[in-house]
């Protein structure tokens, strides 16, 4: 079922993981943000590189940019909630369900986390009203189903940051990382320096440096360097373009540059990188 305004473009739909599984076999890239709810079965999915086995109920939150794949051999039933930002920005919500750059976080890696029998509940009996109100022909149906998917992000928020906090961070520096992301994910393609991030944070380089290793997070630079990294072996492995073309694309004018630090931190040579991927 799904729901889509010709004129603002918005697009909402709900399907069975099944389908989802044979639309993302047939164009890879994910164009929607997405929420898989895995609620039986068993099986693999792989976002990007990252290969997660699943064996228990769970809800997974895939960002438009990443490839994800169901192994042909899984037997996982459950849903699959997409939705583009001409439907729900949740940019302009930010204050309401804080979700981006915390369920959402464009990686080689996904957010997930498990669900116990009542929250498995839950999310399956709002997917089935969202399906209820998808096929209600009633002129409010898309404001019913927006507010049902902003109740499923506030619940998935709670239950991520509690998952979170579990490990000894609190909100205030959930928050603070979650700030940094988005803007590494906005501006990652112009903008390198750690000092530029800092200043669009109101605080100092060293200081942001500091929190971030205070949190147990990766250093600023290494996040700026991996999110280009990621954005390169997406190129290499689902496009033909060149080494010099990807270069240029994520933010680096000298290809020679590009080469040694994509080399450095993966082991390979970006050239080799795609040979193995192709192999594969």
């Amino acid at each position: 079922m799904q729901y889509f305004d010709t004129l603002t473009k918005a697009f909402f739909s709900v399907q069975s993981i099944s389908d989802f599984g044979k639309d993302a076999k047939s164009s890879n890239l994910n164009k929607w943000f997405t929420i898989l709810i895995f609620t039986d079965g068993a099986g693999e999915i792989a976002i990007d590189e990252h290969l997660l086995s699943i064996n228990r109920p769970i809800a997974i939150f895939v960002t438009p940019g990443q490839h994800t794949h169901i192994s042909n051999d899984s037997r996982l039933e459950g849903y699959a909630i997409s939705f583009n930002k001409e439907f729900y920005c949740i940019e302009y919500h930010d204050s309401e369900v804080s979700c981006q750059g915390l369920l959402f976080v464009n990686n080689f890696s996904s957010v997930h986390f498990l669900l116990d029998q009542q929250q498995l509940a839950i999310y399956t009996n709002t997917t089935k009203e969202m399906i209820a109100e998808l096929e209600n022909l009633d002129s409010l149906q898309d404001e019913m189903v927006k507010n049902l998917l902003k109740n499923l992000l506030i619940r998935s928020n709670r239950l991520f940051r509690a998952q979170m906090s579990i490990d000894g961070v609190d909100d205030a520096n959930i928050d603070f990382a979650r700030k940094f992301s988005d803007l590494v994910e906005k501006h990652f393609k112009e903008i390198k320096q750690v000092e530029s991030y800092a200043e669009m944070m109101g605080i100092a380089s060293a200081s942001l440096t500091k929190k971030m290793q205070k949190y147990g997070i990766e250093s600023p630079s290494r996040i700026i360097k991996n999110r280009a990294v990621t954005e390169a072996k997406r190129l290499l492995m689902y496009t033909d373009k060149s080494v010099k073309e990807i270069s240029a694309i994520i933010g680096y004018d000298d290809p020679f540059y590009f080469s040694r630090l994509f080399s450095k931190e993966t082991g390979v040579s970006p050239s080799d990188y795609k040979k193995c991927h192709l192999k594969s």
